[in-house]
């Protein structure tokens, strides 16, 4: 299989600098009212999909997280989320929004199930599912040893 990586036009671009400028807003709102990214440790509970940011034993920060996709370290793809048969279907239908979107637009980066990408590339279009989504900020998680990126659905958080 010799996939190649999406082309990206100027409209693609425009794109990807709202969605950059939205999720540097949003970092910068955690950071103000939960210290984000001054915590020491974070855990992961993958079946409720919420992460909890920890800082000298004290949860800090706790948020519901939605998988955006995955990078293959090894072979360097990225593989969208909404291509994982077996994602339940409201998690489906939450990313579907995103591939919709790409489909419209012809965006392929967002409509491709898979393509070669960079460590940016991910970040990229993982910035482009949380500004579409409404996404609180994004991350990257380590599942089974391998990179995946989320966005932050909700700040449980009181």
């Amino acid at each position: 299989m010799n996939l190649s990586k999406p082309q990206v036009d100027e409209s693609f671009r425009v794109l990807h600098k709202k969605a950059h400028e939205f999720v540097t807003d949003q970092h910068e709102i955690l950071t103000e009212d939960f210290s984000f990214g001054a915590y020491d440790q974070y855990s992961l509970d993958a079946d409720k999909s919420n992460i909890s940011f920890i800082k000298d034993r004290i949860e800090v920060l706790k948020v519901a997280y939605q998988a955006v996709g995955a990078l293959n370290e090894d072979n360097g793809l990225w593989t969208w989320r909404w291509d994982n048969p077996e994602i339940a279907p409201s998690e489906r239908e939450e990313l579907e929004v995103i591939k919709n979107y790409g489909d419209f637009f012809n965006y392929g980066m967002l409509t491709q199930a898979q393509w070669p990408a960079s460590e940016a590339d991910a970040w990229a279009v993982t910035a482009i599912a949380a500004y579409l989504r409404g996404g609180k900020g994004i991350f990257k998680i380590q599942i089974d040893g391998s990179p995946h990126f989320v966005y932050f659905e909700k700040i449980l958080t009181t």
